[in-house]
């Protein structure tokens, strides 16, 4: 199609006006001092130079509509533009025949920022059918990095390729260190795309610090609240115009440098190609937002900076506002900045990511009433061919114990750390003399009551886990959890002890995968020690308990370990069903080399859950018969034929185990006794 003469959309606005030029060489002058400036420094030099669409585009998955068969997510662009520039979808099957479908996406402006950066959000609903197919988006506008992107979406009966991540940023620590982990090149996020253009991948799950805020603490604007000593005036102290104004400036342009085609190129591609599905943690407000005591958590400096926090969060991540996040498919909690996702990654696979920072208090991760909430959806919101359960917490569920730290980290608030270092040898090189920028504690005490292992949230942790225990028995449905935040990688389990060779008959095994962290830097090697020998048998309650595995037996180079429960080697992780066994199969890709592209797999592979007659039932259902059935029943008229692109009659398009291998190998994960 020839833009030489933009069709009248309508319903799109008037056509953008036409962009500007950019200055040949601009971003490499722009870039040759960037590491010296400070985010607002950053920010406004690039703003100078910036083209009218300065974020984006930006892909969200929301989930399947399976009445209709519509694939549901949204696109997000940042720019100048008054009007939103018109995009088209074109829809290629995976043959490679052209169906001669267009979408046009209806757009809305969320919010503007300075009255000058407009948020447009695309409504994108897509058929899908029979076979898998290519979305190729584009626009006329010319101020796209890249002329147009795709995304892939599976057959309608297909389950999906997904990645899951976290910590994609680093903390602020000095920039030889980044330098030495590659923060120009991103060689994990290239090790993703690789994979994606040899087995292409359909969602990105981000499991929490999506980017990091630490530098808000070292800003300008910040300089009074960093100056006053005194505890009780800090609390008390009303923030003026210019620190009302920085809160603002840093979180947009923090946004843009760390989502940005011209700060994060190879994040971006990744983001424009594969559509996410996000949750928050700590870092994307700020360092162990939540777990502070109560009277910081509420004064002004921190309700100030919480609220640009969740404006950008909503806006940039979830492609909404706080006000419209229930219409754009996200679940209320019990406050209106806590706000879940349930969905589906294709038929097979549930879905769920629970928002724990949203309400969160130093003593409550969530109230008693979303979990209510969650589980009452989790009834109505699953469809009935549903195998496995995701679920998505920041933090892991099953992580060795924390009570060393905790009992050394709460004394350490009242005392000289030196001496504590003294008394605990290799611990005090990881605690002393580390306090907290904001309220002065050890450093590591908001982490320790970040943890659902922590004392603090232990009775809600095991609550919430017997629920989940109950929900799998009834619905004979697999769970496993998914988290982030340790900065390495690992996986555990709870399970029956009457039931250790028999997983696939037992409702209480769930695993855990650990994957952390996909760019900042691993823990302290003495901290893996201490995490690996705190690590043993657990009594979860009754007859289940709950363990690391020991999956860890080599390093991604070839070298035997010692420790092989907890790895700290930055990494992700890459997961899809099988559809002849049944498993999900979760590969840990660890970089092999510190700042060089190229990862190690290792497998944990979950079998699927044959427990009573729901299970019998679940596993001899025909599933394409009980899709159609259910298009059948909304619409109480014969399904449209799917249209035939030739060729022989297509077959479920299951990817061989073999070909995965290829893609993700590495090590196999060991039974369950070992």
């Amino acid at each position: 199609m020839s833009y030489n003469n933009p069709p009248n959309y309508q319903g799109y606005g008037q056509p953008p006006p036409p962009p500007q030029q950019q200055e040949q060489g601009t971003f490499n002058n722009l870039t040759q001092s960037f590491n010296q400036l400070n985010v607002g420094e950053r920010w406004n030099s690039f703003s100078n130079h910036f083209h009218p669409v300065i974020c984006g585009p930006l892909l969200r998955y929301i989930d399947i509509d399976y009445t209709t068969r519509q694939w549901r997510g949204s696109i997000l662009i940042v720019s100048t533009d008054n009007y939103a520039p018109p995009i088209e979808v074109h829809l290629t099957s995976k043959n490679g025949n052209h169906d001669n479908t267009i979408v046009r996406p209806p757009s809305e402006k969320l919010d503007t920022y300075r009255n000058k950066y407009h948020f447009w959000r695309y409504d994108l609903r897509l058929n899908l059918t029979d076979v898998g197919q290519v979305a190729t988006y584009s626009t006329p506008h010319k101020n796209w990095a890249e002329p147009s992107f795709s995304l892939h979406l599976p057959a309608y009966y297909e389950s999906m390729r997904f990645m899951f991540y976290s910590c994609n940023g680093f903390s602020d620590i000095p920039q030889e260190i980044k330098d030495k982990f590659g923060e120009k090149t991103a060689p994990l996020w290239q090790d993703v795309l690789d994979r994606h253009d040899v087995l292409p991948l359909h969602v990105l799950l981000g499991g929490g610090d999506q980017l990091y805020q630490d530098r808000l603490i070292k800003e300008d604007f910040m300089k009074p609240w960093v100056n006053e000593k005194d505890p009780a005036k800090r609390l008390a102290m009303t923030m003026d115009q210019k620190m009302t104004d920085g809160f603002e400036e840093f979180y947009f342009g923090n946004y843009c440098l760390n989502f940005g085609f011209k700060g994060c190129p190879i994040v971006a591609k990744a983001f424009a190609t594969i559509p996410s599905m996000n949750m928050w943690d700590d870092h994307d407000i700020i360092d162990g937002y939540g777990s502070y005591p109560a009277e910081m958590q509420r004064a002004e400096c921190f309700q100030v900076l919480f609220a640009n926090a969740c404006r950008f969060y909503y806006l940039f991540q979830q492609h909404t506002t706080v006000e419209l996040a229930p219409n754009h498919g996200m679940i209320r909690g019990s406050l209106t900045t806590c706000n879940h996702l349930i969905s589906t990654l294709g038929p097979d696979i549930g879905f769920i990511s629970i928002d724990c920072r949203g309400e969160r208090t130093k003593h409550d991760i969530c109230k008693p009433a979303t979990y209510d909430t969650i589980f009452e959806l989790l009834q109505t919101m699953m469809p009935k061919t549903v195998k496995h359960l995701l679920v998505l917490t920041g933090v892991p569920l099953i992580y060795p114990r924390l009570t060393l730290f905790e009992n050394l980290m709460d004394g350490a608030a009242g005392f000289n750390l030196a001496t504590i270092a003294g008394k605990t040898g290799a611990l005090g090189d990881i605690i002393g003399g580390q306090l907290n920028k904001w309220n002065g504690d050890p450093e590591l005490l908001d982490d320790m009551n970040d943890h659902w292992t922590a004392g603090n949230h232990d009775v809600e942790r095991k609550t919430f886990i017997e629920r989940l225990q109950m929900y799998a028995r009834d619905r004979s449905i697999r769970i496993s959890f998914l988290g982030g935040d340790v900065h390495c990688c690992g996986a555990g389990k709870l399970y029956s002890k009457d039931m250790k060779e028999k997983e696939e008959g037992d409702p209480y095994f769930m695993v855990q995968i650990i994957s952390s962290a996909i760019v900042n830097v691993p823990p302290p090697q003495a901290l893996l020690t201490i995490l690996n020998q705190n690590s043993s048998f657990i009594t979860f309650n009754g007859n289940t308990e709950e363990r690391m595995y020991n999956l860890f037996k080599r390093s991604p180079n070839g070298n035997t370990r010692n420790n092989k429960k907890l790895m700290g080697m930055r990494n992700y992780c890459a997961g899809y069903f099988d559809e002849e066994t049944g498993k999900i199969n979760f590969w840990i890709q660890a970089e092999k080399e510190v700042g060089v592209k190229g990862t190690m797999g290792y497998l944990v592979d979950v079998p699927r859950l044959l427990f009573g007659q729901a299970g019998y039932h679940l596993y001899h259902q025909n599933k394409k018969q009980l899709l159609d059935d259910i298009a059948y029943t909304s619409y109480q008229q014969p399904l449209p034929p799917q249209p035939y692109y030739g060729g022989e009659q297509r077959q479920p398009d299951h990817p061989h185990l073999q070909r995965l291998q290829n893609a993700f190998g590495g090590f196999k994960m060991p039974q369950a006794n070992n």
